[in-house]
């Protein structure tokens, strides 16, 4: 019961945590911004989540896609994450395959177009 009280603690803190990655950090191949952390709230681990998200823009190998998931679930649990770590870990793994087609699945930024930069007129 403690454990369940301690997790929900964490995450209802974690659910309030500022982050500090800028729009730059946040920039896709694309020009548009990743969610930080698609179906689950920011915490402290928004970085992460960003770079994980930059791989699986581009998408590639089975194999790629897994260093990319391990890659996410050690910096959660760097942060001091543990648990949260697992449940991520296990939500990019039931969740991201390609096969979904989902806004965040494994090679999600296939066939877009980069994103025009707004028109200026020159005076």
């Amino acid at each position: 019961m403690l454990k369940v009280v301690l997790i929900s603690f964490v995450i209802l803190v974690g659910s309030y945590t500022a982050s500090a990655q800028t729009e730059a950090d946040r920039r896709l191949p694309d020009g548009s911004l990743s969610d930080r952390c698609s179906w689950f709230f920011d915490g402290d681990w928004g970085d992460c989540c960003i770079a994980h998200d930059k791989d699986y823009y581009a998408g590639g190998t089975k194999a790629m896609r897994k260093a990319s998931d391990r890659r996410l679930r050690q910096c959660i649990e760097g942060k001091g994450h543990k648990y949260i770590s697992k449940m991520m870990y296990l939500g990019v793994r039931i969740g991201g395959v390609g096969f979904l087609k989902l806004p965040f699945s494994w090679g999600f930024g296939k066939g877009r177009k980069p994103k025009a930069e707004p028109h200026i007129p020159v005076k």
